[in-house]
């Protein structure tokens, strides 16, 4: 009997994280161009080279005008687009 309610309560669990990300929003956070200049994500300090801070969202800059470090690396939120089909 005990294990009945184990596999009960597994089950409703799995369901209920399934429907959680069923109903999450898309992604708003607009995405990389796929070309030479984004093409090398992991050097997001040369980011600031086009991007300037002074342009950027004030969550987008740390203290001084530098970039974000971290887990707030740009290419952490700016994915880049997908590739193109033929």
């Amino acid at each position: 009997m005990k294990k009945k309610w184990q596999s009960i309560a597994f089950i409703a669990t799995c369901a209920a994280v399934l429907i959680f990300f069923l109903l999450a929003p898309e992604g708003t956070t607009p995405r990389m161009p796929r070309d030479l200049n984004h093409a090398d994500r992991k050097n997001f300090t040369g980011c600031l080279n086009c991007h300037k801070p002074d342009t950027l969202p004030v969550d987008h800059v740390v203290k001084g005008g530098g970039p974000t470090e971290g887990k707030y690396k740009c290419y952490f939120c700016h994915k880049l687009d997908e590739a193109k089909q033929n």
